[in-house]
């Protein structure tokens, strides 16, 4: 049976609950970029990747594969 080989982008949307050491006041202080870079340094992707939804499929390209 012939074959393609497909490559893309798909986006996944996860739920996550971490807790980090900062007061609200501190939290609020740092840049959403700061922000971004403790949750996802605190986030375990692994296991928040199990329930993901696959919020988009973008295919890049396709091509015939040699058997």
């Amino acid at each position: 049976m012939p074959k393609i080989k497909v490559e893309g982008t798909a986006t996944l949307k996860v739920n996550y609950s971490v807790s980090v050491n900062y007061t609200e006041e501190q939290w609020e202080a740092l840049s959403w970029k700061k922000q971004n870079e403790i949750l996802d340094a605190a986030i375990d992707w692994s296991d928040a990747c199990r329930n993901a939804d696959v919020d988009d499929i973008d295919v890049d390209d396709y091509f015939k594969v040699e058997e």
